[in-house]
């Protein structure tokens, strides 16, 4: 096989060729192909080409310390431009698609092992072991690795997320607001928080439950716009509802239209102005005939970070925290709800936020920063509309 080649697999079934050649990305699905790549590249004989790498294959590309360490890893061997990075991290990338077939991880690793961890630097060490079976985007520190579960009995596949310095108890914010998420009845992965509040883990929603060994299709909203991923702060949640129109299964698109809208709703009471296009996508498991709104992920209150901080992306055409009537008229002309449905949803959404303020006044802790920094969370939501 040619260097500036690979292999494109969906599960373990060869699917289709990537080739960069002539300064442009060329993909062609095998002859008698069974899966689609992407639900924005149906099955055909002719060709898939591009400037910039497709979409769907850049979803997942490692960026900030992921990225380092994987590139400082091989770059004495070669030159680790975006078909090499492929080529590595290919085989272990989150969802279906894989460059070379799936190489099944040998690691043995108990989840308790990282929630009940005593080293100071276990994440650092987990990089190490780990960073090149990573295939997951994110400027946030991460790793995909297997771990077993005591409770299921299972060898599980989870997300593990540190924190810099320039965000400090960045675990202890998500875990917070996921709670709040989840206090909101909005579907979420299984998450956890260690003992030492240094690690966030989340249980990968990409899994097929009726086959441990297969993954589901998942796209972001950058691929479903035809975006790459330095554009995730490019287009507008009316955007992504007729993504949600235009794709999700009928049965379920009302559904998936009043968790994205909850989730917005979430989005300005926690303040958290990183909702971008690759924090909302679609989970299916052939194509769009079964597919559905994936669960609420990475939801974080950044304006305990950046003061004046604003939303990802545009709403009427704006970005600031809107009033009370430019989500009404989102909720009606956007996701056609009705106002009694608008109405129960505001209300469940403050009532997440009052349950969720009452688990932090209950969580004990003898680290005076760790207080502090909770009631700071606290009085950076909102449980209404300025």
């Amino acid at each position: 096989m040619k260097e500036d080649n690979l292999e494109v697999y969906v599960n373990s079934n060869l699917n289709g060729n990537l080739v960069f050649e002539d300064d442009k990305y060329i993909f062609n699905y095998v002859k008698n192909a069974q899966d689609l790549v992407s639900l924005t590249m149906p099955v055909r004989a002719s060709s898939y080409n591009s400037k910039k790498l497709h979409p769907i294959f850049e979803m997942n590309m490692p960026e900030g310390a992921l990225k380092e360490v994987i590139q400082n890893h091989f770059s004495k061997i070669q030159n680790m431009d975006d078909i090499n990075f492929l080529r590595v991290i290919g085989p272990y990338m989150l969802g279906r698609v894989k460059f070379d077939k799936i190489i099944e991880d040998k690691n043995r690793l108990e989840l308790t092992d990282i929630l009940d961890n005593q080293k100071q630097n276990l994440f650092d060490e987990l990089m190490q072991r780990f960073s090149i079976r990573s295939g997951v985007s994110g400027v946030q520190p991460k790793l995909l690795l297997k771990a077993h579960n005591k409770t299921t009995m299972r060898f599980e596949h989870y997300i593990v997320k540190s924190w810099e310095n320039d965000y400090p108890q960045l675990a202890l914010n998500e875990y917070f607001c996921m709670r709040a998420i989840q206090n909101a009845n909005l579907p979420t992965p299984e998450f956890y928080i260690s003992k030492d509040l240094k690690m966030f883990v989340m249980k990968r929603f990409d899994i097929d439950t009726t086959d441990h060994n297969k993954y589901l299709g998942f796209e972001d909203m950058c691929v479903l716009t035809a975006r790459g991923t330095r554009q995730k702060y490019d287009g507008s949640y009316e955007e992504c509802t007729r993504v949600i129109k235009d794709v999700i299964s009928a049965q379920k698109r009302k559904k998936s239209l009043k968790i994205f809208f909850t989730a917005l709703v979430m989005n300005h009471f926690l303040r958290n102005g990183d909702g971008h296009l690759k924090n909302y996508g679609i989970i299916y498991k052939n194509d769009y005939q079964d597919s559905y709104l994936a669960p609420i992920y990475d939801v974080i209150t950044t304006t305990i970070y950046i003061k004046n901080d604003i939303p990802a992306l545009k709403l009427s055409d704006g970005k600031l925290w809107w009033k009370e009537k430019t989500y009404k008229n989102f909720a009606k002309l956007s996701c056609g709800l009705s106002n009694k449905e608008y109405d129960e949803i505001i209300i469940r959404c403050k009532d997440s936020i009052k349950q969720t303020k009452k688990e932090i006044s209950e969580y004990e802790s003898e680290d005076p920063l760790v207080l502090n920094f909770l009631d700071t969370l606290q009085t950076c939501w909102k449980d209404g509309f300025d």
